[in-house]
């Protein structure tokens, strides 16, 4: 999920080094935008608002002695709230301008999506 705060987007830091937005996998019968909105919750704690889809986007890569293909549905949201408490996932997180997010080491899953925005 793209989280604006006014002019602001949220990045969350993976022990990898690799800034993504926050978001994660879809259980089973869950509607995508509602898994969106509650991987968000459990990720940084902020109740997004007026979520909205964005686009999809799609990324191969190896994992392990596996080739993945991960096919990510993006929405985008808004916050009243900057404060954040991350979860175990990552490490630290920035809210930053979208000028900003250009000079940072983005995600597989996050790179197409700051084209967008």
């Amino acid at each position: 999920m793209v989280l604006f705060h006014g002019d602001k987007i949220l990045l969350l830091k993976r022990d990898n080094d690799l800034w993504e937005f926050p978001g994660g996998g879809v259980d089973w019968g869950e509607d995508p935008k509602s898994a969106a909105i509650r991987e968000t919750k459990e990720e940084t704690t902020l109740s997004p608002e007026d979520v909205s889809f964005l686009t999809i986007t799609s990324a191969t890569y190896a994992k392990g002695e596996d080739e993945k293909h991960s096919i990510y549905i993006v929405y985008k949201g808004t916050t009243k709230s900057d404060r954040v408490i991350i979860s175990k996932e990552h490490r630290d997180y920035r809210w930053l301008t979208i000028g900003e997010t250009k000079f940072m080491k983005m995600a597989l899953n996050a790179e197409p999506v700051l084209d967008l925005l």
